[in-house]
């Protein structure tokens, strides 16, 4: 019975000599991160980089995103495979160029792209890349909740509220009329009409004359266009047109927009 004293004096010993080279243990490679230049110089470069890779996320999902765009549709303005960047800020005007989700069955199948893989989803997500708009188009906004356009006039050009707008310096027509489809709409509450610049080949809500399917419902709209960034010589801002400047304001929106083939 005497030892026992001197056995737990040991083990208690031990534990103490044992707890003492763990805490030196760790200030030495707390003390290593501190005084090795190298490892300070990785410990600062992953926060930089995670730093950066969350504020890029959040400007993504709150105030801008980059595309690219696939197709021909708003030429001349934008070119095929330009990358340009939305603003997912402030309310739409007309005559702006926005970005927006397929609203059912606007691009064809023979015409859509292959969905991104995971570490391109990955960084698209993050924005180091920009979204490559699968599933997205883009197209000049004519028509706003209220308005009434009509396609067109006897000197071809497009009809607003009454107002007759003269495209003819950014559309890309080949000195024909705003669009070789003939129609008189009037928009809905909550929704827009939208056609490309390339007016003769663009797939746009002149396409889709079927009950409500001609008209972009907001909740879909990504974003409004105002810069095309790359590449580096088609770089430029997407201005809204002064053609629209004295198009008058719209009547009261109706639920649903209605839809005549002319």
């Amino acid at each position: 019975m005497t030892d026992v004293p001197e056995r737990v004096a040991a083990g208690a010993a031990d534990s103490s000599a044992a707890a003492a080279s763990s805490a030196h243990t760790g200030a030495t490679t707390a003390g290593t991160w501190r005084t090795n230049p190298f490892m300070r110089f990785v410990r600062e470069l992953v926060i930089i980089v995670v730093v950066a890779l969350v504020a890029s996320a959040l400007l993504r999902a709150f105030v801008v995103q980059a595309f690219f765009v696939p197709s021909g549709s708003m030429l001349p303005a934008i070119q095929l495979h330009d990358r340009i960047v939305v603003s997912r800020i402030g309310s739409i005007e007309r005559g702006e160029v926005v970005v927006f989700e397929d609203p059912g069955g606007w691009i064809p199948a023979t015409e859509q792209a292959q969905p991104p893989g995971t570490l391109r989803r990955a960084l698209e997500w993050v924005g180091v890349l920009p979204a490559s708009g699968h599933e997205h188009l883009v197209k000049r906004v004519v028509g706003l909740p209220g308005d009434r356009v009509v396609c067109c006039d006897d000197d071809g050009r497009l009809n607003i509220n009454g107002y007759a707008v003269d495209e003819s310096s950014f559309l890309r027509q080949d000195g024909q009329g705003a669009d070789n489809v003939r129609f008189k709409v009037v928009v809905p509450a909550d929704s827009i009409f939208v056609l490309g610049d390339n007016r003769y080949r663009s797939g746009d809500s002149s396409r889709h004359p079927t009950g409500q399917d001609a008209f972009v419902p907001l909740e879909l709209v990504t974003g409004r266009a105002f810069a095309v960034v790359w590449p580096a010589g088609n770089a430029h801002i997407l201005h809204i047109p002064s053609a629209y400047d004295d198009v008058p304001d719209g009547g009261a929106p109706p639920d649903k927009g209605t839809f005549e083939s002319r």
